[in-house]
């Protein structure tokens, strides 16, 4: 339910916190690994990365990669005033919860460790009771924000150099 009606919400916010090492270029393949992430959203954010990347000439495996695509999901609290900060949930206008969710991706290589590349994305969310996911428009913005975080990853070199 972290996701509810995200279809009729704003698009998700980005930033890149580093692009990208020298070589970046020459990575192949990539694979993901999940931290706090929900179930849910796996498939979805790994479906995106894997859209995504591929325009880059990065492809999707699921065994041995040059880079490891590490994604981080972070709840972030709002905070109703100053008097109230130990609650972890804020009530939204109406009645609902209210929070910011965030993924924070990392992109190493897979041997050295190196940084290649890292970014985040986020949205605030109003999630009432009876409310559900709607999984395209959720699909869509999550592809979306990938794209905005990888505009300047470089593509594939091309065979002339």
């Amino acid at each position: 339910m972290l996701l509810v009606a995200c279809g009729s919400l704003p698009t998700i916010a980005t930033n890149v916190t580093y692009c990208c090492q020298p070589g970046a270029a020459t990575i192949a393949t990539f694979r993901v690994e999940f931290e706090d992430m929900p179930e849910f959203l796996k498939p979805m954010l790994r479906d995106a990365a894997s859209v995504v990347l591929s325009t880059k000439g990065v492809q999707y495996t699921e065994g041995d990669a040059d880079a490891v695509l590490h994604m981080k999901f972070v709840n972030k609290t709002l905070q109703r005033n100053q008097e109230d900060v130990t609650a972890w949930e804020r009530i939204a206008p109406g009645g609902g919860v209210r929070f910011i969710a965030q993924v924070v991706l990392e992109m190493t290589n897979s041997v050295t460790g190196e940084l290649i590349w890292s970014g985040s994305m986020q949205r605030i969310h109003n999630v009432y009771e009876g409310s559900y996911m709607h999984d395209a428009p959720a699909k869509a913005a999550m592809r979306d924000a990938l794209l905005e975080l990888l505009v300047n990853y470089p593509g594939p070199r091309s065979s002339t150099g």
